[in-house]
């Protein structure tokens, strides 16, 4: 039985360290308004795996303030059946049933992509053939999904459990910058050097009733000046007006700036240097302040994943979950923050005793409460030249000294 716990441990840190393409989708799910990442256990293998789902796949059927009990997920499969496009939408339904977690399946099929179509067995589709319509699960605390929603209020929709995406509030400002950034293109295009010359030193071309031809080409930077009594060559450069259109385009890029919760200067240039990542963290910026936000969002999703995935374990016997999860999570904060800096701050914590060496060591070295006491416990036996079994067999005896 050991064994068998040790091998779907193993196999359980490297699925969690090796999660393919969660940037990526982290990143698209931003973008849309969130993502969720559904564990699952793949009965060939007996190993468990996670797939994703955008927001707009996903409809939550039961929710509060803080979190999404219930909700149906959308997974639209596209196939050729003759001359005709078949799509198929499985609906996953996940639902609570007086404490037990039910999971029911339905199969649509539907002719038009704007519409789910019509029931049908999952047997219509190959992957789903094997597939349960009702999977009744006991023993679970929270659903089997985590949805990462992006910090911040939904505005549009104040009763949806759902956020908004990362440039929802800035569409109109893109939009613009759009266009502006075209009309700078084609200003740039206009204000090349060209050339007037007069009609002595252009040949024309004439057609079958002797009209002259003359062709004018766009991209060309030389031009004939008709009706010219001497020849002649001259040049003229149109002015660009380039610090106009930086200007505007740097006050849209302001305005998104201030819309998608970045600080001024994120996007738009005002001719000073560029802020690095410590003086982001001292000046409290609105991009630090955003991020931070955003990473206990993630830091407790990524929990909540690890608690499904063992409960889910639990349930189909690959691991024997006895006793509550100590999860720590180190998203390595070297980019934002210096290592030295940050063992500096605790340091000073420390000794003005407002923080104790546990939660320094959890903090700065990224580890949980246990393996930060047995880290103490390693300095203690260094300090007193112990050996750290004898340590550890002195804090035994201490701990059951009190129990008695």
């Amino acid at each position: 039985m050991i064994q068998k716990q040790m091998s779907f441990y193993k196999a359980f840190l490297k699925t969690i360290n090796s999660v393919k393409n969660f940037g990526e989708e982290l990143e698209a799910g931003y973008a849309i308004g969130g993502l969720v990442m559904r564990p699952y256990v793949d009965t060939k293998t007996n190993k468990i795996k996670i797939s994703f789902c955008r927001a707009d796949t996903f409809y939550p059927l039961q929710s509060n303030t803080n979190d999404i009990s219930e909700a149906a997920i959308a997974t639209v499969t596209q196939q050729t059946e003759g001359r005709t496009t078949v799509y198929y939408t499985l609906l996953e339904f996940h639902e609570w049933d007086n404490g037990t977690y039910v999971i029911r399946n339905e199969l649509y099929r539907s002719e038009e992509q704007s519409q789910v179509g019509v029931k049908v067995p999952l047997s219509a589709l190959d992957k789903y053939k094997d597939m349960q319509q009702e999977t009744r699960l006991k023993g679970f605390t929270r659903p089997l999904f985590v949805y990462i929603k992006l910090a911040g209020k939904n505005n549009i929709d104040v009763d949806s459990p759902l956020s908004l995406g990362v440039i929802d509030n800035a569409k109109r400002q893109l939009m613009d910058i759009n266009e502006k950034y075209d009309e700078f293109m084609w200003e740039i295009e206009e204000a090349k050097r060209k050339i007037l010359a007069s009609d002595h030193f252009f040949k024309v071309r004439y057609d079958e009733k002797g009209n002259p031809i003359r062709r004018f080409d766009s991209k060309t930077s030389v031009f004939q000046r008709l009706k010219s009594d001497e020849p002649f060559i001259d040049e003229f450069a149109p002015s660009l007006r380039s610090s106009e259109f930086i200007e505007s385009i740097n006050f849209i890029l302001r305005i998104i700036e201030l819309q998608t919760g970045f600080s001024s200067g994120t996007f738009s240039f005002d001719g000073q240097s560029v802020k690095t990542a410590t003086e982001i963290i001292s000046e409290n910026s609105e991009t630090f302040s955003t991020r931070s936000d955003n990473v206990l969002l993630v830091e407790e999703a990524l929990k909540e994943l690890i608690t499904t995935i063992f409960e889910l374990a639990s349930a189909y016997k690959l691991f024997e979950l006895s006793k509550k999860l100590g999860i720590n999570i180190d998203f390595d904060d070297g980019v934002f923050e210096s290592q030295d800096a940050k063992a500096d701050y605790y340091s000073k914590l420390v000794t003005v005793g407002l923080s104790s060496k546990l939660n320094a060591i959890q903090k700065l070295m990224g580890v949980t409460e246990k393996q930060a006491k047995q880290m103490i416990y390693e300095m203690r036996a260094e300090m007193f030249d112990m050996d750290y079994q004898e340590q550890e067999q002195l804090v035994e005896q201490e701990e059951l000294g009190d129990e008695e």
